[in-house]
């Protein structure tokens, strides 16, 4: 097996079309077919189903696909890492984040890495957790922020923790906050009887973690959840509670003081409402010195906003 048959599986992958990806690398396309008839017969497995519409990769195939682009990030993260060592780490290292951690870790996170890493380019994708643990395994990304619960449900562990393919290092906890509108940002807590009493706006559910998180609590509790609108925009949700459409739920960290006008945010006593904030990595490969330069800032830069009080409801978790 070569990494240039990689790089051509991959490739296929994404564009969906041999002919395409044929032209993208400058290979022609019987020749491009060999290849991959040379990777299946290594394998021992079908690699593509092939229709009218073009190729799609096969269970097998969604495997090896995870793994080549593990292997192909980490030849880049191998070069970057020996090219010009001496003068501090280079190239491009990707997270991604959830809206709501986002609007904590990506601002000061980016001026970090421009100060302290100034030949370091960041990205940052901002996204569903289901979504970015997906650019995880497929190696688009080399980590992400995700969140977790902060105990586990019935009957089972932290879903998070029990995902084989991923490295999960818990940071902090954090806890839900129910926001209403209003012009004090704290209010004194409210009971979970008070606070199933309102109509709420909220994410989608089943798939959103936090809308499942409430919903359960509502379920254990025995009330209704009203709901009059679902979003999957955090800011347009705390506009439309802003305005008086209803009451959510979030975090402290979809809460800002730049974007909190409007906004008063409550405790929710007598319901387990916290969450962790993890760090998950794709346990096939390890990340770079690049990326790991970006873990120790992104561990900096939450103690330094938990410790100075800037992130409400947070309590940072042993390493």
């Amino acid at each position: 097996m070569e990494l240039r048959q990689l790089k051509y599986f991959v490739r296929i992958v994404e564009v969906g079309s041999l002919s395409r990806a044929a032209a993208d690398l400058y290979i022609a396309q019987p020749a491009l077919s060999q290849q991959v008839a040379s990777l299946e017969s290594e394998l021992g497995q079908r690699l593509f189903v092939r229709s009218t519409r073009g190729v799609s990769p096969t269970q097998a195939g969604e495997t090896f696909y995870r793994h080549a682009q593990a292997v192909l990030r980490q030849m880049e993260r191998l070069q970057s890492d020996v090219r010009d060592n001496s003068l501090g780490p280079s190239g491009s290292v990707a997270i991604g984040m959830p809206p709501s951690v986002a609007n904590m870790l990506a601002e000061p996170l980016a001026w970090a890495v421009r100060e302290r890493f100034p030949r370091l380019r960041l990205q940052i994708r901002e996204g569903l957790s289901g979504p970015l643990e997906e650019l995880v395994a497929n190696g688009r990304i080399e980590m992400c922020l995700l969140f977790d619960r902060a105990t586990a449900p019935a009957g089972g562990v932290p879903r998070r923790t029990a995902m084989s393919y991923l490295n999960v290092h818990p940071l902090l906890t954090e806890e839900l906050l129910l926001l209403t509108a209003g012009s004090e940002p704290s209010g004194a807590p409210v009971s979970l009887e008070e606070a199933a009493a309102q109509q709420f706006v909220l994410f989608p559910g089943p798939v959103n973690a936090t809308r499942q998180m409430i919903q359960e609590a509502w379920d254990r509790a025995g009330y209704p959840l009203n709901i009059v609108a679902e979003l999957d925009s955090i800011a347009t949700i705390k506009s439309l509670v802003a305005q008086g459409m209803g009451a959510t739920i979030l975090s402290s960290s979809a809460l800002s003081t730049r974007h909190a006008e409007g906004l008063t945010a409550r405790r929710i006593e007598g319901v387990d409402l916290t969450r962790r904030v993890c760090l998950c990595t794709y346990n096939v490969a390890a990340i770079g010195d690049a990326a790991e330069c970006v873990v120790g800032l992104i561990n900096e830069i939450t103690q330094s906003l938990v410790q100075g009080g800037h992130w409400r409801g947070a309590t940072l978790l042993p390493v």
